[in-house]
């Protein structure tokens, strides 16, 4: 059962690029620290810190000067969930079982392992300050992201509200989950990422199989638009099954190289959030 309290792993995120924060953490930071592997030695006259005197290296340099040791900066980053909560983002979720919750959670989880910060910023055609949270590592945070996604499952169309708060996003680099289906025009795609283009986005799409594996070859298929609620009766042949499949192909082909434009590929949370292999995605270069 999928709820808040779930034992959860640790996951390996990164930040491509260099953190520029000053609290000390686990993230390759700019410039030289006291906390990370080993650089170079340095003059004293640059790095003038007496507890870091290289006595060995001091005395071997043909010009008599003192050395120090110095270090590779690590700092702590903020780690963003921006969510899509339009009404099309609300298959496949229940009071017990909800992947999405599950992933924001996890995600909450491991960055307070890590020293960092989480905070969430959730919204559909309107701003969802109600289940927005600014970045935070104060206990019990996991349980609370997961509590507060799992009892909103969305509505409307549009995104005008989540773009409208991306704004709330500090200036400092950050590492950006964007969480969404994505059904959307590609012109409010690029507007999206574009508006991300100082973070670290790293995109989660969110759908279900049901649309390549419950599809008949022959009969009355009922369908329904999340966001509008229209519903409308198709008879599906194999001729338009095919063409359904091939547009679902194109489309997720599409996506990926819109993401990889824009720096990471995208993870695909198919029915349900299955950590394993998010945490083989992360490894691989997706986060």
């Amino acid at each position: 059962m999928a709820a808040a309290g779930r034992e959860r792993i640790d996951l390996p995120y990164r930040l491509f690029g260099r953190a520029r924060g000053v609290a000390p953490g686990i993230h390759r930071a700019a410039g030289a620290g006291l906390n990370g592997a080993f650089l170079r030695h340095g003059s004293i006259l640059d790095t003038p810190d007496a507890r870091r005197i290289d006595v060995r290296a001091s005395i071997t340099d043909p010009f008599g000067g003192l050395k120090v040791r110095r270090f590779e900066n690590r700092a702590r980053i903020d780690v963003f969930v921006v969510l899509d909560l339009s009404g099309s983002m609300a298959f496949g979720r229940g009071e017990e079982e909800d992947p999405i919750a599950d992933l924001c959670a996890a995600i909450a989880h491991a960055a307070i392992r890590s020293q960092d910060r989480f905070g969430l910023i959730a919204a559909g055609p309107k701003p969802r300050r109600d289940i927005a949270m600014r970045a935070t590592r104060r206990a019990g945070l996991p349980d609370e992201i997961w509590r507060r996604i799992s009892q909103d499952a969305g509505e409307g169309a549009g995104l005008a509200g989540l773009l409208a708060m991306l704004d709330e996003l500090p200036q400092r680099r950050s590492l950006v989950f964007v969480v969404s289906d994505f059904l959307m025009p590609e012109r409010d795609l690029e507007e999206l990422l574009g508006r991300l283009w100082r973070q670290d986005v790293a995109p989660v799409i969110v759908r279900s199989s049901a649309v390549e594996t419950k599809l008949p070859r022959f009969g009355l298929v009922e369908t329904a638009d999340l966001e509008t609620g229209r519903r409308r009766l198709v008879l599906m042949r194999r001729s338009l099954r095919a063409a359904w499949l091939a547009r679902a192909r194109e489309r997720r082909a599409a996506l990926d190289a819109v993401f990889r434009r824009h720096g990471r590929p995208a993870f695909d949370l198919v029915d349900r959030f299955d950590p394993d292999a998010f945490v083989d995605h992360l490894i691989s270069g997706g986060g």
